[in-house]
């Protein structure tokens, strides 16, 4: 009997990555971290290409009431993975990371100056003690192992590069965690592509993230700090704030977009990450989800495409644009208006539409 396929990926963080254990702390780099953003993302992929994938908020899958692709590949209530996922941590450290940090700009609530603030827990402060929950910095190797006869971990593979192209790995991708680069060659991503085509079909999620409503952008800040993060995370909630003095007929659809702690918590639907070297220069990565139809949050004049274009017109006014990408649209750097779900995916991808290869 042949070996089971394997696969090792090194990885370099490029920012600092957190992954929360059990207990939501990040004494190393949890396996759990590292699967739930891959899951969440084979998710977008898949109701990209119009496949079933289940809200796991709402439907569960089982080995019992059946079992959607994404269900199939990471697992569901009687059902195993079909691969082992295991971190060796080969050079990796504790990141030196503001506690807190604070924006350089500042805004009048309720006739009060305020300085927007994010709170990190600091396991250094000797008055008030934490337990250990720093984000994690330095490399380390993912080890995939297949556990299906019929299983390629070169699908894990290749969805690993497209998360170190286009977006971040693990937790809090809203605080500019979790930018990796794959040390070595690139790794080839033409069987997630094709695994992927497998599954297409005719489903349609207006309403959660999918290929059709979300957005991939690089942009050049102006510095090369932590604080460029979050003063654009400001920015962008400062788009959906009503003018001083007016109504704030804004504050669900600015709550539902740019998240909020208080109350019915929700979290971001825009992702900025800590500004990174790529070849050279300094890049700050932003995406996020606008869904086309939500009940009772656009307000009237709104709706998605002026949310996006809202936030695209500030990056490119503001900033210098390095790549938009973005199914159907003229914002698109690469080809405008791409209706074809296939195509757009094979150009984030840099794979092709045919393959020839058995699967």
């Amino acid at each position: 009997m042949a070996p089971p396929k394997a696969i090792d990926i090194t990885i370099k963080t490029l920012t600092p990555l957190w992954t929360g254990g059990i207990d939501g702390k990040c004494d190393r780099i949890h396996e759990t971290g590292i699967l739930g953003s891959l899951r969440w993302w084979m998710e977008v992929l898949v109701r990209g290409m119009g496949g079933n994938a289940c809200d796991p908020t709402e439907q569960k899958c089982s080995a019992k009431n059946g079992l959607c692709p994404v269900c199939q590949l990471f697992g569901a209530e009687g059902q195993k993975r079909r691969f082992r996922l295991e971190i060796q941590e080969t050079n990796i450290s504790d990141a030196a990371i503001k506690h807190p940090i604070a924006a350089n700009l500042t805004y009048t609530k309720n006739s009060n100056q305020k300085t927007p603030t994010w709170y990190f827990p600091d396991p250094t402060q000797n008055t008030k003690p934490q337990p250990a929950n720093t984000p994690k910095q330095g490399t380390f190797i993912l080890k995939i192992q297949s556990l299906h006869p019929d299983f390629k971990p070169e699908i894990i593979g290749g969805l690993i590069q497209f998360i170190a192209d286009w977006s971040a790995l693990g937790a809090r991708p809203q605080m500019g965690f979790g930018v990796i680069q794959v040390e070595g060659s690139r790794i080839d991503t033409q069987d997630l592509y094709d695994w992927l085509k497998k599954v297409e079909g005719e489903y349609k999620y207006p309403e959660l993230p999918s290929l059709h409503n979300i957005f991939l952008a690089k942009i050049q800040p102006k510095a090369f700090t932590e604080t460029d993060t979050f003063n654009l995370k400001y920015d962008l909630r400062q788009l959906f704030r009503p003018q001083a003095g007016k109504p704030d007929n804004l504050k669900s659809l600015r709550h539902f977009i740019m998240g909020t702690v208080k109350n019915d918590r929700r979290a971001a639907k825009i992702k900025i990450s800590r500004p990174y070297d790529e070849h050279g220069t300094a890049v700050m990565r932003v995406w996020g989800w606008i869904p086309e139809t939500e009940t009772g949050i656009y307000p009237n004049g709104w709706d998605r495409e002026k949310v996006v274009e809202a936030i695209y017109h500030h990056l490119t006014a503001t900033y210098t644009l390095h790549e938009w990408r973005e199914m159907n649209s003229a914002r698109d750097t690469v080809k405008t208006n791409e209706s074809s779900a296939q195509s757009f995916l094979c150009s984030l991808l840099k794979a092709k539409e045919s393959s020839n290869r058995e699967n």
